[in-house]
């Protein structure tokens, strides 16, 4: 099981360490590098940051299919209970499924303030009943697939990552997976009413995967003090979008919804 470099945790820690770490937690079939932008913000700002990666991911297809969402919860539960035994004070960053994972772990360890990036708390394309029973019988299909150059890269990585991962991950439907997702899903939206987390969700137009009502469900739900922005050239994929004005403005409110 070979780590790509790009999907290879990130741990940027000051000479003269922070009291103040934001763990950040990356999507389904994602990667720690899809969240090299905000980490490096981040520590520029004065945190110090970490992104874990989930067992199965950034590494091949195999490891996917033998995980699940408790493996998924589990090593962001780690590097957030590892961060909070050496810090004051842990913030969390999630995007899409990691959206999902931090709104689990912001009830579950009290965390004080959290950003969602397009969390996968409203996902309408997701057959929950039909993927339940093709996941049965069929552990992936094919889907079409292609590399689109117009997605910037913050992280550091081999050249082929990018080809490598499509062909491993995206390239295919994983119905048992996205069964583990869609309760992951389920779990995080069962506990938004008992959260009191302060919640800043960002939202794109551009996105095909989670719908922007998602802003709604979190700010009307949860307990905390939530607010939403809505960015309409904003793709699903905020932290390394297309849109560089949508990509920065994200980047800016992260800063300031975490340095209250």
């Amino acid at each position: 099981m070979e780590v790509r470099a790009c999907a290879r945790p990130i741990r940027a820690v000051h000479e003269e360490a922070s009291d103040r770490a934001v763990v950040c937690l990356h999507g389904y079939m994602g990667y720690p590098g899809e969240l090299a932008l905000p980490a490096q913000r981040l520590y520029e700002a004065g945190f110090d940051v970490f992104v874990p990666r989930y067992p199965g991911h950034g590494t091949n297809g195999r490891d996917f299919m033998g995980t699940t969402r408790n493996d998924w919860i589990g090593e962001a539960e780690r590097a957030v209970v590892d961060a909070m035994g050496a810090y004051g004070e842990v913030f969390l960053v999630g995007h899409s499924m990691g959206g999902a994972i931090a709104t689990i772990l912001s009830k579950r360890y009290g965390i004080r303030r959290t950003v969602l990036y397009a969390p996968a708390l409203l996902i309408p394309s997701l057959p929950f009943t039909l993927v339940s029973i093709v996941s049965l019988f069929i552990k992936r299909r094919p889907q079409p697939w292609q590399s689109d150059p117009r997605y910037p890269f913050f992280d550091d990585r081999d050249p082929d990552d990018d080809a490598f991962l499509g062909k491993e991950y995206w390239s295919w439907l994983y119905p048992k997976q996205i069964r583990q997702l869609e309760l992951l899903r389920r779990e995080a939206v069962s506990l938004l009413q008992e959260t009191s987390t302060d919640m800043l969700v960002i939202t794109g137009g551009q996105d095909q995967v989670v719908h922007k009502d998602v802003g709604h469900l979190v700010v009307d739900t949860g307990s905390g003090t939530n607010e939403w922005l809505h960015l309409e050239q904003a793709t699903h994929l905020i932290p390394y979008d297309i849109d560089q004005e949508a990509r920065e403005t994200a980047m800016e409110r992260t800063i300031w919804w975490l340095s209250q």
